[in-house]
Protein backbone atom coordinates (compact mmCIF):
# COMPACT_ATOMS: atom_id res chain seq x y z
CA UNK A 1 0.00 0.00 0.00
CA UNK A 2 1.36 3.55 -1.07
CA UNK A 3 2.57 5.81 2.18
CA UNK A 4 1.10 9.22 2.76
CA UNK A 5 4.18 10.41 1.57
CA UNK A 6 4.59 8.57 -1.67
CA UNK A 7 0.83 9.58 -2.89
CA UNK A 8 1.58 12.95 -2.46
CA UNK A 9 4.14 12.70 -4.97
CA UNK A 10 2.40 10.18 -7.64
CA UNK A 11 0.39 11.53 -10.48
CA UNK A 12 -3.66 10.57 -10.61
CA UNK A 13 -5.63 9.87 -13.46
CA UNK A 14 -8.45 11.64 -13.98
CA UNK A 15 -11.43 9.19 -14.76
CA UNK A 16 -13.90 11.68 -15.20
CA UNK A 17 -12.07 13.11 -17.83
CA UNK A 18 -10.98 9.19 -19.29
CA UNK A 19 -15.24 8.80 -19.05
CA UNK A 20 -16.03 12.05 -20.81
CA UNK A 21 -13.57 10.72 -23.69
CA UNK A 22 -15.38 7.77 -24.33
CA UNK A 23 -19.11 9.17 -23.83
CA UNK A 24 -17.56 11.77 -26.81
CA UNK A 25 -17.07 8.68 -28.93
CA UNK A 26 -20.09 6.87 -28.15
CA UNK A 27 -21.81 10.18 -30.39
CA UNK A 28 -19.50 8.80 -33.60
CA UNK A 29 -19.06 4.75 -32.55
CA UNK A 30 -21.37 2.22 -30.63
CA UNK A 31 -18.03 0.41 -29.60
CA UNK A 32 -17.13 2.94 -27.05
CA UNK A 33 -20.60 1.51 -25.29
CA UNK A 34 -19.12 -0.90 -23.01
CA UNK A 35 -16.17 1.18 -21.89
CA UNK A 36 -18.47 3.80 -20.30
CA UNK A 37 -21.04 1.54 -18.77
CA UNK A 38 -17.93 -0.05 -16.97
CA UNK A 39 -16.67 3.59 -16.20
CA UNK A 40 -20.15 4.34 -14.91
CA UNK A 41 -19.64 0.95 -12.63
CA UNK A 42 -16.84 2.55 -11.43
CA UNK A 43 -18.55 5.55 -10.36
CA UNK A 44 -21.09 3.60 -8.80
CA UNK A 45 -19.19 1.46 -6.55
CA UNK A 46 -17.49 5.19 -5.67
CA UNK A 47 -20.98 6.03 -4.09
CA UNK A 48 -21.34 2.90 -2.56
CA UNK A 49 -17.98 3.32 -0.50
CA UNK A 50 -18.54 6.99 0.24
CA UNK A 51 -18.88 7.01 3.79
CA UNK A 52 -16.70 4.00 4.49
CA UNK A 53 -12.92 4.60 6.06
CA UNK A 54 -9.65 4.87 3.46
CA UNK A 55 -9.15 1.01 4.77
CA UNK A 56 -12.91 -0.06 4.43
CA UNK A 57 -12.75 1.82 0.54
CA UNK A 58 -9.59 0.18 -0.15
CA UNK A 59 -11.06 -3.39 0.27
CA UNK A 60 -14.00 -2.19 -1.89
CA UNK A 61 -12.38 -1.07 -4.42
CA UNK A 62 -9.76 -3.97 -4.47
CA UNK A 63 -13.24 -6.60 -4.55
CA UNK A 64 -15.24 -4.28 -7.10
CA UNK A 65 -13.34 -2.01 -9.22
CA UNK A 66 -10.45 -4.16 -9.42
CA UNK A 67 -12.12 -6.21 -11.87
CA UNK A 68 -13.80 -3.73 -13.49
CA UNK A 69 -10.46 -2.38 -14.57
CA UNK A 70 -9.70 -5.61 -15.70
CA UNK A 71 -12.89 -5.50 -18.53
CA UNK A 72 -11.82 -2.00 -19.50
CA UNK A 73 -8.18 -3.22 -20.20
CA UNK A 74 -9.56 -6.34 -22.06
CA UNK A 75 -11.84 -4.12 -24.17
CA UNK A 76 -9.15 -1.39 -24.40
CA UNK A 77 -6.84 -4.34 -26.02
CA UNK A 78 -9.19 -6.06 -28.22
CA UNK A 79 -10.44 -2.35 -29.26
CA UNK A 80 -7.01 -1.16 -30.28
CA UNK A 81 -7.14 -3.65 -32.99
CA UNK A 82 -9.54 -2.46 -34.99
CA UNK A 83 -10.26 1.33 -33.89
CA UNK A 84 -8.66 4.07 -36.29
CA UNK A 85 -5.60 5.98 -34.13
CA UNK A 86 -7.33 9.29 -35.35
CA UNK A 87 -11.40 9.11 -34.57
CA UNK A 88 -12.34 10.01 -31.15
CA UNK A 89 -12.76 6.58 -30.08
CA UNK A 90 -9.32 5.92 -30.66
CA UNK A 91 -7.94 9.30 -29.16
CA UNK A 92 -10.46 8.04 -26.09
CA UNK A 93 -8.40 4.98 -26.25
CA UNK A 94 -4.71 6.46 -26.85
CA UNK A 95 -5.69 8.49 -23.51
CA UNK A 96 -7.06 5.48 -21.47
CA UNK A 97 -3.18 3.64 -22.53
CA UNK A 98 -1.23 6.45 -21.74
CA UNK A 99 -2.60 7.40 -18.79
CA UNK A 100 -3.58 3.36 -17.27
CA UNK A 101 -1.02 3.60 -14.37
CA UNK A 102 -2.46 6.75 -12.78
CA UNK A 103 -5.61 5.92 -13.70
CA UNK A 104 -5.37 2.85 -11.62
CA UNK A 105 -3.62 4.19 -8.78
CA UNK A 106 -7.50 4.93 -6.90
CA UNK A 107 -7.35 1.34 -6.09
CA UNK A 108 -4.87 0.72 -3.79
CA UNK A 109 -5.38 4.04 -1.90
CA UNK A 110 -8.60 4.39 -0.45
CA UNK A 111 -7.94 8.08 0.37
CA UNK A 112 -7.22 8.79 -3.48
CA UNK A 113 -10.39 10.36 -4.98
CA UNK A 114 -11.79 8.30 -8.44
CA UNK A 115 -10.65 11.48 -10.50
CA UNK A 116 -9.08 14.78 -10.14
CA UNK A 117 -12.87 16.57 -10.17
CA UNK A 118 -12.06 18.23 -6.82
CA UNK A 119 -8.53 19.87 -8.09
CA UNK A 120 -9.49 21.30 -11.60
CA UNK A 121 -12.61 22.58 -9.53
CA UNK A 122 -10.11 24.52 -7.43
CA UNK A 123 -8.14 25.33 -10.51
CA UNK A 124 -11.66 26.65 -12.26
CA UNK A 125 -11.76 28.97 -9.06
CA UNK A 126 -8.41 30.27 -9.37
CA UNK A 127 -8.98 31.40 -13.48
CA UNK A 128 -12.46 32.93 -12.89
CA UNK A 129 -10.72 35.19 -10.50
CA UNK A 130 -7.59 36.67 -12.12
CA UNK A 131 -9.63 39.48 -13.79
CA UNK A 132 -10.68 40.31 -10.43
CA UNK A 133 -6.82 40.20 -8.82
CA UNK A 134 -5.77 42.53 -11.47
CA UNK A 135 -7.03 45.28 -9.05
CA UNK A 136 -5.72 44.99 -6.16
CA UNK A 137 -3.66 47.70 -5.90
CA UNK A 138 -0.59 46.81 -5.31
CA UNK A 139 1.80 43.54 -5.10
CA UNK A 140 1.62 43.57 -1.50
CA UNK A 141 -2.24 43.76 -2.19
CA UNK A 142 -2.49 41.27 -4.10
CA UNK A 143 -0.05 39.05 -2.15
CA UNK A 144 -2.63 39.10 1.15
CA UNK A 145 -5.61 38.67 -1.76
CA UNK A 146 -3.93 35.53 -2.49
CA UNK A 147 -3.35 34.71 1.12
CA UNK A 148 -7.22 35.25 2.30
CA UNK A 149 -7.97 33.17 -0.96
CA UNK A 150 -5.61 30.28 -0.21
CA UNK A 151 -7.43 29.77 3.59
CA UNK A 152 -11.10 30.45 2.01
CA UNK A 153 -10.17 27.41 -0.20
CA UNK A 154 -8.22 25.52 2.31
CA UNK A 155 -11.11 25.56 4.83
CA UNK A 156 -13.63 24.48 2.06
CA UNK A 157 -11.35 21.49 1.17
CA UNK A 158 -12.11 19.99 4.32
CA UNK A 159 -15.59 21.32 4.99
CA UNK A 160 -15.18 23.82 7.54
CA UNK A 161 -17.27 27.26 6.64
CA UNK A 162 -14.85 29.68 6.25
CA UNK A 163 -16.87 32.39 7.99
CA UNK A 164 -16.42 30.68 11.13
CA UNK A 165 -12.95 29.65 10.47
CA UNK A 166 -11.86 33.50 9.84
CA UNK A 167 -14.24 34.78 12.58
CA UNK A 168 -12.58 32.98 15.17
CA UNK A 169 -9.11 32.80 14.13
CA UNK A 170 -9.33 36.61 13.80
CA UNK A 171 -9.84 36.58 17.39
CA UNK A 172 -7.36 34.27 18.63
CA UNK A 173 -4.38 35.48 16.41
CA UNK A 174 -2.84 38.35 19.15
CA UNK A 175 -3.27 36.77 22.07
CA UNK A 176 -2.56 32.67 20.61
CA UNK A 177 0.98 31.61 22.29
CA UNK A 178 3.99 31.24 18.86
CA UNK A 179 4.66 27.77 19.52
CA UNK A 180 1.22 26.39 19.16
CA UNK A 181 0.49 28.79 15.53
CA UNK A 182 0.08 25.75 13.36
CA UNK A 183 -3.07 25.19 15.46
CA UNK A 184 -4.59 27.92 13.91
CA UNK A 185 -4.08 26.96 9.87
CA UNK A 186 -7.32 25.20 8.89
CA UNK A 187 -6.63 21.84 9.65
CA UNK A 188 -4.96 22.75 13.05
CA UNK A 189 -7.88 24.89 13.89
CA UNK A 190 -10.59 22.15 13.23
CA UNK A 191 -8.69 19.75 15.39
CA UNK A 192 -8.10 22.26 18.23
CA UNK A 193 -11.36 24.66 17.89
CA UNK A 194 -14.00 23.75 16.31
CA UNK A 195 -15.78 21.88 18.62
CA UNK A 196 -15.32 25.08 21.06
CA UNK A 197 -16.83 26.94 18.39
CA UNK A 198 -19.76 24.44 17.76
CA UNK A 199 -20.78 24.67 21.10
Amino acid sequence: MPTPATTRSMPQGACGKLGAGFVEALTTDVRAALTVALIQQLYDVERAGADLSPDARRELRHEQSRPLLAKIAAERDQLAQTVLPKSPLGDALRYLTNQWAALQRFVDDGQLAIDNNRAENQLRVVALGRKNWLFAGSFEGARRTALLYSLVQSCKLIDIPPFDYLKDVLLRVATHPQRSIGQLTPKGWADAFRRDVAA
